[in-house]
């Protein structure tokens, strides 16, 4: 006859097996005794009470989070991740810029993308410092750019010639540094505009500098913004650059961080940046333009004979066009003349070229 286990037993094996590995093998040889006491005694009604289970988290060693209802948070992990995708672009970029801007050394990395009330972001920055207040063509809002004065103080000495000692003591910044430093923000600002082209095109401009936190209010106090900390490096000096979104300046575009939707735009839509840039730089490529006079086909013998004063006779006609040639395609047709004191071509014709003569 098969026996069954009372309930206490069943609870003693479970608290068993829920033990820690250290004692579940003192624990697992306890439940089984008393399994098996509980058997031979047909019933197990003197079996003791169920040893008390240990709290989960105490004993997998996990600490745990706490986590406040009260905040209310905007972006979603998946987002989140695309936001600091695009802004390690960004942060790419600005240690390029600064490196060739300052001829030295500069890095800058992404420290951390974090959610968090005005408030607090505000609480956490040092006055004096140096805070970008800029809006964004294409967005409702604005958004504000902080950076440590030991990078600002860095960065103005190495324009104005020195060697980019950080200052012994932080300051507010004079109205000369301050104009020195609007010309840098602007072209960080563009850099940033390069990082979100993907996404939208912020074309920001700067719309305010200030050193006190406190005056720097783009958004009530309680509004949740985007906090995406920047650790930027110019030689032995380390600061840290702080660009705060609010969620209310981005939340029409809000979607566009999903990261299917993201990819799909890099996919589909070309850098209106690179084109731009590709499109500059091949229309300031050098190339000969030729022009000639006529030609004639004469021995060897004669070109080793010719002297001044000789006279070599062309198959062109004085009236006739003469043929421009661009590289050695024939491009256009003109008649020459004098202009001043120069010679010049008047263009007479354009010649159209296929793609198979120009191969």
């Amino acid at each position: 006859m098969v026996e069954t286990l009372s309930q206490s037993e069943i609870d003693a094996l479970l608290s068993a097996l829920n033990t820690s590995p250290a004692e579940g093998s003192g624990g697992s040889e306890a439940g089984s005794s008393s399994a098996a006491g509980g058997q031979e005694s047909g019933g197990g009604e003197g079996a003791g009470p169920a040893p008390k289970a240990e709290p989960v988290g105490r004993r997998s060693g996990k600490k745990s989070k706490l986590y406040d209802f009260k905040r209310q948070t905007k972006f979603s992990k998946e987002q989140i991740g695309t936001i600091q995708l695009i802004h390690e672009t960004f942060a790419r970029l600005i240690g390029t810029d600064l490196s060739t801007q300052l001829r030295a050394y500069a890095q800058a990395t992404i420290m951390s993308v974090d959610q968090l009330t005005f408030q607090e972001l505000i609480q956490s920055i040092y006055s004096p410092t140096f805070i970008t207040c800029f809006n964004c063509e294409k967005l409702d809002g604005k958004a504000l750019l902080d950076i440590n004065l030991n990078i600002v103080f860095t960065i103005l000495d190495r324009l104005l010639g020195g060697n980019g000692s950080p200052l012994g003591t932080l300051r507010q910044l004079t109205d000369v540094e301050k104009q020195i430093m609007h010309k840098v923000m602007t072209r960080i600002l563009e850099r940033l505009r390069e990082a979100w082209i993907n996404v939208i095109d912020l074309a920001p401009s700067i719309e305010l500098i200030e050193s006190n936190p406190q005056f720097a209010q783009i958004v009530p106090p309680g509004d949740m913004v985007l906090s995406i900390i920047i650790e930027v490096k110019i030689h032995d000096v380390t600061g840290t650059m702080n660009l705060c979104i609010p969620y209310n300046t981005v939340e029409p575009i809000a979607h566009k961080f999903n990261a299917a939707s993201w990819f799909a735009a890099v996919r589909k839509e070309p850098l209106t940046t690179n084109v731009e840039a590709i499109t500059h730089q091949v229309r300031e490529v050098m190339l000969p333009f030729v022009v000639e006079l006529g030609t004639s086909t004469v021995t060897l013998q004669d070109i080793l004979g010719l002297q001044p004063g000789d006279l070599m006779v062309l198959d062109s006609r004085v009236k006739q066009d003469l043929d421009i040639r661009v590289g050695n395609l024939i491009k256009f047709r003109g008649r020459p003349g004098i202009l001043g004191k120069k010679m010049a071509l008047a263009i007479t014709q354009v010649i159209e070229t296929s793609g198979e003569d120009m191969l």
